[in-house]
């Protein structure tokens, strides 16, 4: 008769922390609302706002328009 002997370890492993998420960014212009279609004007001002931040803008393609702004969901990094 054969025995079998089992033997289970187990590790810690550290586990990195993320850095939070960015806030989204939402844009209008100059305090009007954009139109659905302006995403490039759109654009451009956020990436002046973040400049003005010293970071830069960081679009996905879960960017959308949302009531008048447009909604840049990474924000700035």
């Amino acid at each position: 008769m054969a025995v079998l002997s089992v033997t289970l370890a187990t590790a810690c492993v550290p586990v990195a922390r993320q850095a939070p998420a960015p806030a989204p960014l939402r844009v209008t212009n100059g305090g009007q609302p954009f139109q659905m279609w302006d995403g490039a004007p759109a654009r451009k001002v956020g990436e002046a706002d973040c400049a003005a931040r010293g970071q830069t803008l960081r679009t996905s393609i879960y960017d959308r328009f949302e009531a008048g702004a447009w909604v840049f969901v990474e924000g700035c990094a």
